[in-house]
């Protein structure tokens, strides 16, 4: 999946696609980033490790958030698309940056809520949203500049339909914050559910990171990784979604993350949209307020 940001990045996907509504575009590729500098592990080589996964990650989102944090400075919005979900770390240090209390609108297909008292195999891909809101991970998260806590009142989860899928893994953490799965849209519908929730939503706060793991999509949209699941939501859905959420609140970024060329061709076509869709909708919630 770390492939995915290479292909959708090429100039006739999604750059092409936001060159086509925007005049003022900015392609930023971060790349190499494997080994800590001397301002990132503070001149010692042992605080971050060379080699070591989590320190990969940690380096990866420190750089993240520089870039991220950087393009709000200039009033841009930071429309990003990563391989690993774990980028998340970074783009909620980036958003960091904004005055006063941020809120989460995480679209999944699983919950990422386990914790390493919870997780039986350590993956810290499943570990992000319990992360962000503050139940494991202290100090590694803190290393990631402009890094605030999301307390669950403040996250929704929607999607998080793979453990209802025919083979899909029932155990694991519950799901941060107010959950929009496949039980609630069948009782509500997708919009009446999603739009209670970010009506609660916007009594706690006015500006929002917005997280689309791909995965969150059907089979039938988008395979995006080995890890899709039958249920998920149309790609129709989640445009959708992104217009709810800018009717409420200002989107201060979104991401894009997991989508692998390997695994299904249609990737750019489907998601370089609704990364415009994102860009589009950001761009009508900027004059909201904090």
């Amino acid at each position: 999946m770390a492939v995915g940001p290479e292909v959708l990045m090429q100039d006739e996907h999604a750059p092409a696609a936001l060159r086509a509504v925007f005049s003022d575009v900015d392609c930023h590729m971060i790349e190499n980033a494997e080994r800590a500098n001397d301002a990132e592990n503070g001149g010692d080589y042992r605080t971050i490790p060379v080699g070591d996964q989590m320190g990969r990650i940690l380096v990866q989102n420190i750089r993240l958030a520089a870039v991220v944090s950087d393009a709000m400075s200039q009033g841009r919005i930071p429309i990003v698309t990563a391989g690993t979900c774990s980028a998340c770390f970074g783009m909620v240090g980036g958003v960091g940056v904004a005055e006063g209390p941020i809120g989460m609108i995480w679209f999944d297909a699983h919950a990422d809520a386990e914790t390493p008292d919870t997780s039986s195999n350590g993956f810290i891909e499943g570990m992000l949203t319990s992360t962000i809101a503050g139940h494991c991970w202290p100090r590694y998260r803190r290393r990631v500049p402009g890094f605030r806590e999301i307390p669950e009142e403040r996250i929704i989860s929607v999607g998080i339909h793979e453990k209802y899928a025919v083979g899909g893994r029932t155990g694991g953490a519950r799901a941060m914050g107010t959950i929009i799965d496949p039980p609630v849209i069948q009782k509500l519908g997708f919009e009446a559910a999603l739009g209670h929730a970010l009506d609660v939503l916007s009594t706690r706060c006015s500006q929002v990171y917005v997280h689309i793991d791909n995965d969150c999509m059907d089979p039938s949209v988008l395979r995006s990784s080995r890890h899709c699941a039958d249920g998920g939501l149309t790609d129709g859905q989640v445009a959708t979604g992104l217009d709810m959420i800018a009717k409420r609140f200002r989107i201060l970024a979104c991401c894009f993350t997991a989508f692998d060329p390997d695994v299904d061709p249609r990737g750019p076509s489907v998601i370089a949209p609704l990364m415009v869709k994102a860009a589009e909708a950001a761009a009508r919630s900027i004059s909201k307020t904090a």
